[in-house]
């Protein structure tokens, strides 16, 4: 049961980071994109603990929050920013 439930949030989580990172990132508010991706790094760390035979609560404590942090950051810095591209939004944007 658990496996089960933990690859379906994991095949949810990634398909929501993939959709957020490439074609919804300029697309969606600032706050959505960035709600969106927490909450999808947090179910793929949620989804991977769950496969796990042995997660403790320390993983659960650790893991999650972090994903929930780092899973928006990593796709702002790799990617670039969230949100409609305005005025002085890049080098590119003023020429």
């Amino acid at each position: 049961m658990h496996r089960t439930l933990g690859i379906a949030l994991i095949v949810a989580s990634t398909a929501l980071l993939l959709a957020l990172g490439f074609p919804l990132r300029r697309r969606v508010p600032v706050a959505v994109g960035m709600a969106g991706a927490a909450l999808a790094g947090a179910g793929l760390a949620a989804g991977s603990l769950l496969v796990q035979p042995h997660a403790s609560a320390a993983d659960w404590l650790v893991a999650v929050p972090a994903m929930a942090l780092l899973a928006p950051a990593h796709i702002r810095i790799v990617l670039g920013r969230f949100g409609r591209a305005g005025k002085g939004s890049g080098a590119l944007a003023a020429r």
